[in-house]
């Protein structure tokens, strides 16, 4: 077995997206599909012949394309997915659900640069403008048949929730109920723009632990803009409440800010790692990614003078990596055409901040 590109999570773990679609877990995109039948619950599709064939391909040591997030990642020097799972579970452990990462649906607020209607019900209108209707084939509001009855997670030690917006889904909270949370560490994705009501204080109070992911991808008008929706003031008192809560009431939450790095905030994160010492000791505990797609807004597709002044721009502790990710791909002509002209759809929708003009002004 060659253990370079084996993997736990078929073993251990199993995802239903925003849309609809079930993956070995989140990192899992491309050509290579596993669930390719319909299935009626997420039990059977664990169970079923398809996961079994992937099983055995990572015991075959077969590289595998939808893959390709985690190996990047271990070439960028990132703690990868995969050597996650490998870490915690073992191969003589009976295949069972120890771990489930769920979206209800994509009902979401916001329209964020770096979204689509598949993951934000408030992107269907501007997608079906763009004439992106491969984003819009699921309607402009999804929601899963998801039957927490049919799925078998009496030895489940983590529970994933994504989005759309998890805060504007009430059904979560039935999830919640129906578990042994005391055992369980819930790692929940959010965009900050709601405080949940007592009865999710409630819920929440019970779980072992909880990461809690606020999704921050800028500070001022560059969050604003990237993250479209989003009043900074607001997120701002929010992520105040959550830091306090963590010391107090709810000390089994650690506030995690997360940053997805791109063309449109790669000269802000300076700044927001300066916004984040204002509540956190340590900066490190910035959670990050670079962002792959929508390639048309991936940094690694840039002219080779634009990476230089993104890397003279950015003196913090990612230097580094965010150096290597730059050198995971080459100047892109038909990409960089592609961020030109929805930059225009975006000068449209909105007024654009001077310091998220600057790339797509240098390549004009």
């Amino acid at each position: 077995m060659d253990e370079k590109y084996f993997c736990m999570a078929p073993w251990s773990h199993i995802q239903q997206n925003s849309y609809g679609e079930i993956n070995p877990c989140c990192m899992f995109y491309g050509k290579d599909k596993v669930y390719t039948q319909k299935y009626d619950s997420l039990q059977v599709a664990f169970d079923g012949s398809e996961n079994a064939r992937l099983r055995q391909k990572m015991l075959n040591g077969e590289y595998i394309d939808s893959c390709k997030k985690c190996y990047r990642d271990e070439e960028l020097g990132l703690s990868s997915y995969r050597q996650r799972f490998n870490e915690r579970y073992s191969i003589n452990e009976k295949p069972v659900i120890r771990e489930l990462e769920l979206a209800l649906g994509n009902k979401c607020n916001f329209k964020c640069v770096t979204c689509n209607t598949r993951f934000s019900s408030s992107w269907y209108d501007d997608d079906i403008l763009l004439g992106r209707t491969y984003y819009t084939d699921i309607g402009r509001n999804y929601k899963s048949n998801f039957n927490i009855n049919s799925i078998d997670l009496s030895q489940l030690v983590e529970l994933k929730i994504l989005g759309g917006e998890p805060f504007l889904e009430n059904d979560y909270l039935k999830i919640f109920k129906t578990i042994d949370k005391k055992h369980v560490t819930l790692f929940l994705v959010t965009n900050n723009s709601i405080f949940p009501s007592d009865e999710w204080l409630i819920e929440l109070s019970k779980f072992k632990e909880i990461r809690f992911v606020i999704s921050l991808d800028g500070v001022y008008d560059i969050a604003e803009f990237v993250r479209y929706g989003k009043k900074f003031s607001k997120f701002e008192k929010n992520y105040k409440k959550w830091v306090e809560l963590s010391t107090t009431t709810l000390n089994n939450i650690t506030v995690i800010p997360h940053y997805v790095f791109h063309t449109f905030n790669c000269l802000n994160l300076n700044k927001t790692l300066d916004w984040i010492k204002s509540f956190h000791d340590d900066e490190t505990i910035l959670s990050y990614d670079f962002l792959e797609s929508p390639t048309e807004i991936s940094v690694k597709y840039l002219p080779n003078d634009i990476k230089n002044y993104i890397i003279e721009s950015n003196n913090n502790f990612l230097m580094d990596k965010i150096k290597r990710f730059l050198n995971t791909g080459d100047y892109d002509k038909k990409q960089c055409d592609k961020l030109k002209s929805y930059y225009k759809f975006l000068n449209v929708r909105g007024e654009i901040p001077d310091e998220c003009k600057t790339i797509v002004e240098r390549l004009i």
